[in-house]
C-alpha cells in the first residue's frame, strides 16, 4: 500500500534516515526539535502520523524509531565487507577480503543490487560527503558496481592491484583522480582514459556508515 505524505513528514523521515547512516542511531525528540525547528509536540504528531502510515516504529526509548519494510518486502540487506581501501595513496592490496557483512535497512541505500563494502583507510577524502556521511577513516564505503559515473562521483578505483577511493573527473583523454582533505599532502592520480578497462574503475560510493567499533586511538 501507498501512503501520501506531507513535507514535512518526508523532511523527518530524511532526517531519520540520514541520522541513522551519520551516527548508527535514530535522532532523538529534542534532536528533531532543534534540526528542524519546530515544537516537540509538533514533532510526536508526525512520528505518530509516519507510525500509523506503516512507515516507522517506534519504542519508550528515547532513540527508539526504526524504519519499516519497504514495498521491495525485505527490509535489510547483507552487504559483505571484502576489505580494506585507502583513502590516500593505493597502498592496501585489492584482495577480496571476507571480513563479514553489515545488515543495512534497504531504505538507506539508493542501490542495492551489486553492492559491497569496504573499510576506509587514510585521510584523504575527510572533506568529501556521500549522502550524509564523511569519507573519514575507519568508516565503511558501501559501492555499488555496474551504475553511470558521472564527474564529481566518488569511485572506487584499482591502480596496480590496490584500492583507493577518489573523486572523478574526466577531461578530454585524461581520468583525474583527486582528493578532499584537511591534509595537503594528497596529490591527485592523472590516468590516461584510453587505457582504462572496466576493472580500473571498480564501482561507485553510494552511501558511508559510520564503524561504532572503530576508534581513532587504534592508530596511535
Amino acid at each position: 500500500m501507498t501512503h501520501t505524505i506531507t513535507t514535512r513528514q518526508n523532511e523527518i523521515l530524511s532526517l531519520i534516515k540520514s541520522f541513522i547512516i551519520e551516527t548508527g542511531q535514530a535522532p532523538t525528540l529534542t534532536e528533531m526539535e532543534r534540526a528542524l525547528g519546530i515544537t516537540r509536540r509538533a514533532v510526536v504528531k508526525h512520528l505518530q502520523a509516519l507510525e500509523k502510515k506503516g512507515l516507522i516504529n517506534r519504542s519508550s526509548s528515547s532513540r527508539g524509531i526504526t524504519l519499516r519494510e519497504t514495498q521491495s518486502g525485505q527490509m535489510f540487506i547483507d552487504v559483505n565487507i571484502l576489505g580494506y581501501a585507502n583513502a590516500g595513496a593505493p597502498m592496501v592490496i585489492a584482495q577480496e577480503q571476507q571480513l563479514g557483512y553489515l545488515r543495512i535497512n534497504r531504505s538507506l541505500l539508493p542501490v542495492t543490487k551489486d553492492v559491497f563494502a569496504l573499510m576506509i583507510k587514510g585521510d584523504s577524502m575527510n572533506m568529501r560527503e556521500v549522502d550524509g556521511g564523511t569519507l573519514e577513516d575507519g568508516k565503511y564505503a558501501v559501492i555499488a558496481k555496474n551504475v553511470d559515473i558521472k564527474n564529481g562521483d566518488v569511485v572506487l578505483a584499482i591502480i596496480d592491484n590496490c584500492a583507493t577511493i577518489k573523486t572523478i573527473k574526466k577531461d578530454r583523454n585524461i581520468v583525474v583522480l583527486y582528493p578532499e582533505s584537511t591534509n595537503t599532502r594528497h596529490k591527485p592520480f592523472y590516468l590516461d582514459a584510453s587505457s582504462l578497462g572496466d576493472t580500473d574503475i571498480y564501482g561507485k560510493v553510494v552511501a558511508v556508515l559510520d564503524n561504532p567499533n572503530f576508534s581513532t586511538k587504534h592508530a596511535e
